[in-house]
């Protein structure tokens, strides 16, 4: 049962880490520490581990600074990437079905939440990952775009920002004889691997000598930049395949029948 309710826990440390002072509130305890205390008897975990997950989440979302300088593991990574995509509201409903039945491990609900963090380092000790979302992320773009401008990078041309774009890379910088597309990945230390979406995977491939990757390192303290072209063809990278959580709202044709009358 202790195994089972770790999984399902991180997601209630995801919701209090990305949501906050919100979140805390919704729960509806007097404190942070009584929060982790309940949740911890809940789900028949330690108060102090409730708080270490949600340190370790923390460094996505900026309220805290979390456990900055720790890669993030794949069953963390699992639950960041399989609630992207929901808002608080969704998240919350979720959080309310794991605290209400987290005695019932046979539920769908749970089993399925269980089976998307079981692929990850909790059961297999594969290396840890680093997630190139949050401030980090962030901080490392507005970095490079600021030692571009300083004439600072590896790089010379007219840079065009395409980071909403969804394209597989970050910046498109042109010149009169060439054209390069940079992906910009950041991580708070100088440890941790990266993480490339598919999309910027297979575009790194498809544009070979012309892609870039540029990692900046130590980003809260003394950036350091290190680029590398053609990422596909130098650099060796395991496929990772996740679930992402969808929440959608089901009425049966009887309850139908009697209410449309």
């Amino acid at each position: 049962m202790k195994e089972k309710n770790n999984f399902v826990g991180l997601y209630v440390s995801y919701y209090l880490a990305r949501f906050n002072e919100e979140a805390y509130v919704k729960l509806g305890y007097a404190s942070q520490r009584d929060t982790h205390i309940n949740i911890g008897e809940i789900l028949n975990v330690k108060p102090a581990t409730i708080k270490n997950w949600r340190d370790e989440f923390d460094p996505l979302f900026g309220h805290r600074a979390g456990w900055y300088q720790r890669p993030m593991s794949k069953s963390r990574l699992a639950v960041v990437n399989a609630l992207a995509d929901l808002d608080e509201s969704a998240v919350y409903e979720l959080v309310k079905d794991i605290l209400s039945k987290s005695h019932h491990p046979e539920d769908s609900e749970m089993k399925q939440l269980e089976n998307i963090v079981s692929d990850g380092d909790i059961k297999t000790k594969r290396d840890s990952v680093y997630v190139p979302r949050g401030i980090t992320g962030r901080a490392a773009e507005e970095y490079f775009i600021d030692q571009f401008k300083a004439g600072n990078t590896a790089f010379q041309g007219q840079l065009k920002d395409c980071r909403d774009l969804g394209v597989g890379y970050d910046f498109l910088i042109e010149s009169k004889t060439k054209t390069i597309y940079v992906e910009v990945k950041g991580r708070d230390s100088n440890v941790g691997g990266l993480l490339f979406t598919n999309k910027e995977w297979e575009v790194a491939k498809r544009l070979g000598e012309s892609y870039y990757v540029c990692l900046i390192s130590d980003i809260s303290d003394t950036p350091q930049i290190q680029t590398l072209q053609n990422p596909a063809a130098h650099i060796e990278a395991e496929k990772y395949v996740y679930t992402t959580i969808q929440v959608s709202w089901t009425v049966s044709q009887k309850i139908i029948n009697e209410a449309f009358r």
